[in-house]
């Protein structure tokens, strides 16, 4: 039976990234269907944009996300089409928020186009995150993990460390955390563009055509690369068996339309795929705690008190729960993952303990009732 450092199950763009973060070790990825071949990884419009709102810890983690996220993907070769973002406010009462919001700003921005322009905006494209980002992996399926020894054995292999990248699939059960698949559809197609701003004329077959001046998001996020015009995405919770449809997509040209005239738009892709979103929003960082060891040292932790000792399952790790900026997050955690597990480094508000506490505190008494039952 093989050995490896580190086995990751999940292919998406966070189970893609961590393998590239491990490389140096032996290490590799696993996934059913490939690398970036399914769910929202494969949907995604990959739109790397910041987040405009008041300056809280998630908007700080999603803004430094980006910027680490460009640097990154320029650096390994792969476009980022980096023309800028302008993010623009969604009604009235969108409006009046912004005004609120441009005091809180901490990235270089201007005021343009009606809504705040940030140079650092871009899109990759999974096609060629795929090509450029190289690791070693294997197809195959997972159904579940169990531990022989020091060794936890995954299919025909064992490794002393395993990392779940598995988006909102489950193959071990871990009470406290509850990633939701939050369903959405993007489209590509070719149209006329006839801007409300200043744009600039290309030469396309002798003809000048008007092209957007930078990336957009109101309703949608709206871009426009090599003539091929991106609109994404839908966003459906609790809709489990959503698939792609043209009902979403002209919803989407609607949306698109808000933010520029688009005429004579023809749809030539229809994609869609699941988002592993956690309860938070913040992604769903590092080492995996074990329930029942933790509650039964920490008995008082379902009466609200903080825990005084977490055990956690040895060798066991979660990246998971990108939501709808899995491009824009999954290198910051990568990064701040193999932080965590080779130099001990504290992963902050990132770290899965903190669904834990919560849930304890939510659910934990319940949890001890019906297990004590079982038993």
């Amino acid at each position: 039976m093989k050995h490896f450092d580190f086995i990751i199950i999940g292919g998406g763009i966070a189970g893609l990234l961590a393998a590239y973060e491990f490389k140096e070790y032996n290490t590799l990825l696993i996934d059913e269907d490939g690398i970036l071949t399914s769910g929202a990884s494969a949907a995604a419009g990959a739109f790397l944009f910041p987040k405009v709102g008041f300056d809280t810890a998630y908007t700080r983690f999603i803004n430094n996300a980006i910027v680490d996220s460009l640097s990154f993907y320029e650096k390994v070769g792969i476009d980022t089409h980096k023309i800028g973002v302008t993010l623009l406010p969604r009604d009235e009462r969108d409006i009046e928020k912004f005004k609120k919001y441009e005091k809180e700003i901490r990235l270089p921005f201007e005021k343009k186009y009606g809504g705040f322009f940030f140079k650092d905006g871009g899109v990759v494209f999974p096609e060629e995150v795929k090509e450029k980002i190289k690791v070693d992996y294997e197809i195959n399926q997972i159904k579940n993990l169990y531990k022989d020894g020091e060794y936890w054995c995954v299919g025909e292999y064992k490794t002393k460390n395993v990392i779940l990248a598995t988006g909102y699939k489950e193959i071990i059960d871990i009470p406290y955390i509850n990633i939701r698949p939050i369903w959405g559809e993007r489209i590509e197609g070719r149209g006329e563009i006839n801007g409300k701003w200043k744009t600039y004329p290309t030469s396309q077959n002798g003809k000048l055509k008007e092209v957007l001046p930078c990336h957009f998001h109101k309703n949608c996020s709206l871009t426009e690369v090599d003539g091929i015009i991106k609109i994404g995405a839908t966003h459906k919770r609790n809709c489990y068996e959503c698939h792609e449809n043209e009902e979403e997509a002209y919803e989407l040209i609607e949306k698109a339309k808000e933010i520029v005239d688009i005429q004579n738009f023809k749809i030539s892709k229809i994609i869609g795929g699941f988002r592993a979103a956690s309860v938070d929003y913040f992604p769903v960082v590092g080492k995996i705690i074990d329930v029942n060891e933790s509650l039964s040292m920490n008995p008082k932790i379902v009466k609200g008190e903080m825990p005084k000792f977490l055990n956690f399952i040895d060798g066991l790790y979660i990246i998971n729960g990108m939501g709808g900026r899995g491009f824009s997050n999954a290198y910051a955690c990568a990064k701040a993952l193999k932080e965590h597990i080779i130099n001990e480094k504290e992963l902050g508000i990132l770290d899965s303990k903190r669904l834990f506490i919560k849930w304890a505190r939510k659910e934990g008494e319940e949890y001890l009732k019906e297990k004590n039952v079982k038993s």
